[in-house]
Formats: C-alpha cells, sequence, structure tokens
C-alpha cells in the first residue's frame, strides 16, 4: 500500500489540468475562507491586546462600587482626597502622591478615511498624569498648561483622526481647544485619546465628580494595604482594582461581541468551504471511475486509492491557504484601524492589525482540516467502488 499511494497520488495530480474547474472550486473556496478569517482574528486580538495593554500590576484604579467602567463611575473630590493618602500609593521624591484623578468623556472628530463623523475618548487627567504613566513621552509639540483649554493627542489617533494635528483647534463646551502636544508610547488604547486638564474639563462640562482615580503602588503586593485602609472608612464606598484586572473585565462584552462574530463568520465560511471541497472531489471521482476500477483490476487496493484522494484534496486545500495567506499578509499586516472600544461606549479605539506566525499556522491547519472533510467521502466512495460494475459502465 505504501508503494502505491504515491503512484496513484501522482497520477491524480498529473490529471488535474483536466479537471481545473473542479480543482479550482477548491483552491478558491479554501482561499476565500483564508481571506476572510485571518483578518477578522487579527482585529479581534489587535483589539484585544491593545485594551488590556496599559496594565501594569503596581498601578490601581479606583472605582464608586458597583461601577464596571470609568464612564460609570463617580467619585467625589474629598474621596479622591482620601485615598490618595492611603497606605500603599506610591510618593515622589517631594513625597507627593503619585495619582491622577480623572474623567473621561467623548470629544467629536473626523475620521480621516472615509470623513466619518466619530468620537474619541476625551481624558482630563492630574498633573501626575505622565509621572503615573512613564511609558508615555512627549514626541511633539510641549506639555498642557493647567487650567488652559489645551489638549494632548495621541499619536495613534493623529494618525486616523483630522482636526487633531498641533495648532489644530477642537470645538468643545466653553469654545475651542488648541492641540498642543503629541504623546506616544505604551502597548495600549491611551494613544487613541485626547488629553486635558482634569479641572478645566470638569468645568467646561458642568461636573462635580470624577470618574476614576489611578494610583501609582508601591509594589504590586501593597494593593492590599490599600484596599484595608479604604475599608476601615465607611465614607469611601469604592472598588479598587489592579489595573490588568481592570482592562480585563472591562473589555470583556466587547471581547465576547468579537469572539461571537469571529466564531459565526469563520463557521459559515468553513462550512461552504467544506460543501465545495465535497462536491468538487465527488465530481472528480465520478469522471476518474474507470481509472479507478482499472487500477483496482490490476491490483491497486481500494484504501490507497482512498489516501491518494485525501492528499489530493489535502494539496489543493494547501494551495489555497498559501493564496489566501499571502493576499491577507500583503493586503492586512501592521494596517492601522479604529473601531469602537475606546474608554467612553461610543469613542474609538485606535489599533493595528499583525498577521502573526499563530494565525498564518492556524489558518493553514484549518485549510488542512477542511480539505480532508471534504475529501474524505469521496475517498471512502471511491475505495468502496464495485469494480465489475464500473468496468461494466465504461
Amino acid at each position: 500500500m505504501l508503494r502505491q499511494i504515491p503512484v496513484l497520488t501522482a497520477m491524480s495530480l498529473r490529471d488535474i489540468p483536466r479537471r481545473l474547474g473542479n480543482s479550482l472550486v477548491i483552491v478558491v473556496g479554501i482561499a476565500g475562507v483564508v481571506i476572510v478569517l485571518i483578518p477578522v482574528l487579527a482585529m479581534y486580538l489587535g483589539f484585544r491586546a491593545t485594551l488590556q495593554g496599559d496594565g501594569r500590576a503596581d498601578r490601581a484604579i479606583v472605582l464608586s462600587r458597583d461601577a464596571t467602567s470609568e464612564d460609570g463611575s463617580n467619585l467625589s473630590r474629598d474621596a479622591v482626597a482620601d485615598i490618595v493618602h492611603a497606605a500603599g500609593v506610591r510618593r515622589d521624591a517631594r513625597g507627593t502622591p503619585i495619582a491622577s484623578a480623572e474623567v473621561v468623556l467623548a470629544a467629536p472628530v473626523s475620521r480621516l478615511r472615509d470623513h466619518s463623523d466619530v468620537n474619541v475618548t476625551l481624558r482630563g487627567v492630574g498633573p501626575q498624569y505622565f509621572a503615573l504613566r512613564p511609558e508615555l513621552k512627549l514626541v511633539a509639540g510641549r506639555m498642557l498648561r493647567t487650567g488652559t483649554q489645551e489638549l494632548l493627542v495621541g499619536a495613534a489617533a493623529q494618525s486616523q483622526f483630522a482636526g487633531v494635528q498641533l495648532g489644530d483647534r477642537v470645538r468643545l463646551p466653553e469654545g475651542d481647544w488648541t492641540v498642543v502636544g503629541v504623546f506616544a508610547g505604551g502597548k495600549g488604547g491611551r494613544e487613541s485619546e485626547l488629553v486635558a486638564d482634569a479641572q478645566t474639563l470638569m468645568a467646561a462640562f458642568r461636573m462635580d465628580a470624577f470618574n476614576s482615580l489611578v494610583v501609582a503602588l508601591d509594589s504590586p503586593q501593597a494593593i492590599t494595604s490599600l484596599r484595608d485602609a479604604v475599608a476601615q472608612d465607611e465614607r469611601l464606598t469604592v472598588t479598587i482594582s489592579s489595573e490588568p484586572q481592570y482592562l480585563a473585565t472591562a473589555s470583556d462584552p466587547v471581547n465576547h461581541m468579537l469572539r461571537l462574530v469571529t466564531y459565526a463568520i469563520g463557521s459559515i465560511m468553513a462550512l461552504g468551504a467544506v460543501f465545495a471541497a465535497l462536491n468538487s472531489m465527488y465530481s472528480s471521482v465520478v469522471k476518474r471511475a474507470t481509472e479507478m476500477a482499472t487500477v483496482r483490476a490490476i491490483g491497486f487496493s481500494g484504501s490507497a486509492i482512498a489516501v491518494a484522494v485525501l492528499i489530493e484534496a489535502l494539496l489543493l486545500a494547501l494551495l489555497g491557504a498559501a493564496i489566501g495567506v499571502a493576499i491577507s499578509y500583503s493586503a492586512f499586516n501592521g494596517v492601522t484601524i479604529s473601531t469602537l472600544g475606546g474608554a467612553v461606549y461610543d469613542s474609538q479605539l485606535v489599533y493595528s492589525l499583525i498577521i502573526a506566525p499563530r494565525l498564518v499556522l492556524g489558518a493553514v491547519a484549518l485549510a488542512c482540516l477542511l480539505g480532508l472533510a471534504g475529501g474524505l467521502l469521496p475517498a471512502i466512495r471511491a475505495a468502496r467502488a464495485n469494480i465489475p460494475t464500473l468496468l461494466h459502465e465504461s
């Protein structure tokens, strides 16, 4: 059997030009699955990585009790003042707590690629914001001045949206706010945001409470000391989470939705590819019935014929996968996009699609499974065909 399989496989492959239409159905079907599935998976993985990329275990975020996200939380000024001086909060060389009481809002902008009106996250921060997040660096312009209607823009947001270049003015309550600097760094969604002075922003929007408080911890373990200290004050009805824990929880709903979309699209495309391969391989077996009966009559085993049919389906699927991977990589790798998913419900998150090796290997493995699934029943039919009947009909 091991000697027969290569001979039969070579015969099948040499015969492909006569069955080019059937073979192309398999190749194009598998390529289509890969071309659609790889970018969708890259979008899901890129979105998740960006949402959770800011997390550091030595930072904690404080929200009002029962709030699951920043925009649903309210912290009074008195609560913030009490928490930043609690045990476990890191201090700088001057003894000042490294913390940032923040508000999150939405600012209207225009997307560059289609000029559609969208929102970006507008984050009001405290003066210790960049000390709290040393991964963020000013890369152009200057730092905003406290008490002024000035903005900093993340480099990712600047690359995707119009009206946020240095010197541009963004229309917000109480007049236009001027972009004076650009910041970059980190692996998360902060580069998708506009940053302003929190106190000035609260005055413009008539707010009297912060949405969240982010503090630097003496160590990742110091979050326990902070929680214990806060728990002793009955006035403070808050929850304290490490930054990675909060980001994982906050991103769950969107991640769940993207998973459902990915599985739905992948399942539909995969099912179509399996049926395409099944029909094409059945047609191929029918057209080669006489040939298969002849080789069976001269001593080739049915099992060898079945394996040869499966190998043909597998090779065609691999060819389709290679074409799909090549097109997906050239068209989507490194492309930066923006979708809903920022800190505010309807704000944009900017991230890049990365066609990683694991995505390619997963797509190739799926293509192989689809090819084998489509070729299995035709292979069984070829192996079980009645030799006298086929020769008589021919």
